[in-house]
């Protein structure tokens, strides 16, 4: 492993387990530039801010570069304020609006961490099973201007905010196997929102959240790669959730929906690189770890820390081809993943898609 990424994950592993960071070979560092960029891109630098002020004198950054690291901080604690005055805005309306919904992603996963403000989020994510066309409406009469163009969610922006309103979990479209996992999920949220006697905004359930994160976290790796946040996400969640995620009702939950080998996959990198305790694994993820073959675990790492891509065209078209050329490029991510080739995930995505065919969750 590299100098840059070796002491990338030190720095992640000081700040997770307040460890001090191995100083051996380490003083005088010559790219603390890098450094920095490399957990800027990755959402992580204002959460690496109190592991890199406490590194002993002679492995400090320069004084530009701890200014990047103190600058990062204060606008992350901006952030999240203005992030959470917004969620409180909309959770106000969609109770005026009589209806019920659950928070995704973000906010969410901000809670499990020490600092929630320095999980770093661009958008706020909600979903209402039965109710999200009434939301829209609703927000509609109040002034803000929704977008539902788009299959899965609207959106709309408040206070300079980009909140997705999300009308059904998962991209179904062509895809049929997608349909029990949306449909599961869809479920869990019913049951939560129907516990609760008043309209509003309610955290989803535990389980909930567990599946459709390692989904998201699927997803986003097979179409464009993920960041090192994600592992950070899986770290501190299998942490507070152990009595969840060690019972066998999780365990079916993830095997029946595919998902076992990447939970794998990230349970092995975050015990090797991120000093994740083996002990406190459950059994199941454990032996899920151990199966990961040390080559695929070292093109998963190559792949954290691939150069940084554009992602988002203006034109569909265009970003599609692109997200068809990723998917080509790294085929032995759906094989790996999925025990499906890049050709035929390809067409079983995109060509229903652009014939125009559309299947219902449920």
């Amino acid at each position: 492993m590299s100098d840059i990424r070796s002491f990338v994950f030190d720095i992640l592993k000081a700040a997770i387990w307040k460890i001090p960071v191995s100083v051996q070979g380490r003083s005088g560092l010559k790219e603390w530039n890098k450094v920095y960029s490399v957990l800027g891109m990755h959402g992580l630098a204002a959460f690496a801010y109190d592991a890199v002020a406490a590194l002993p004198a002679e492995m400090k950054p320069p004084k530009d570069v701890a200014m990047k690291f103190i600058s990062s901080s204060i606008a992350a604690e901006k952030n999240y304020a203005r992030f959470a005055a917004v969620d409180r805005e909309i959770g106000e309306m969609v109770r005026e609006s009589g209806c019920k919904a659950v928070r995704l992603k973000g906010l969410t996963l901000s809670e499990y961490y020490p600092k929630p403000f320095t999980r770093k989020f661009v958008d706020i994510d909600l979903y209402s099973p039965d109710n999200g066309d009434e939301i829209d409406s609703f927000f509609r009469l109040k002034g803000v201007a929704v977008d539902d163009g788009f299959y899965r969610h609207s959106h709309f922006h408040l206070d300079g905010v980009l909140v997705e309103n999300h009308k059904c979990l998962l991209d179904v479209r062509g895809r049929r196997r997608m349909r029990e996992l949306d449909k599961d999920l869809k479920s869990m949220a019913v049951e939560r929102l129907s516990s609760e006697s008043t309209p509003g905004i309610y955290d989803p359930p535990v389980k909930l959240s567990a599946i459709f994160n390692l989904h998201h976290a699927l997803s986003h790796f097979i179409y464009e790669g993920i960041s090192l946040k994600f592992l950070t996400d899986w770290i501190y969640f299998l942490r507070a959730e152990k009595a969840l995620m060690g019972s066998e009702e999780m365990m079916k939950s993830i095997e029946r929906h595919g998902l076992m080998k990447f939970a794998g996959m990230m349970t092995r990198v975050c015990v090797d690189c991120l000093a994740y305790p083996e002990e406190w694994l459950p059994s199941y993820l454990r032996e899920a770890a151990s199966q990961i073959r040390p080559s695929v675990e070292r093109k998963f790492i190559d792949d954290l820390f691939r150069p940084y891509e554009p992602s988002h065209h203006k034109s569909i078209l265009k970003e599609r081809m692109n997200n068809v050329r990723r998917i080509m490029k790294a085929s032995w991510k759906p094989s790996e993943f999925l025990g499906q080739s890049a050709v035929s995930f390809v067409a079983e995505k995109f060509i229903p898609i652009l014939l125009g065919r559309r299947y219902e969750a449920d």
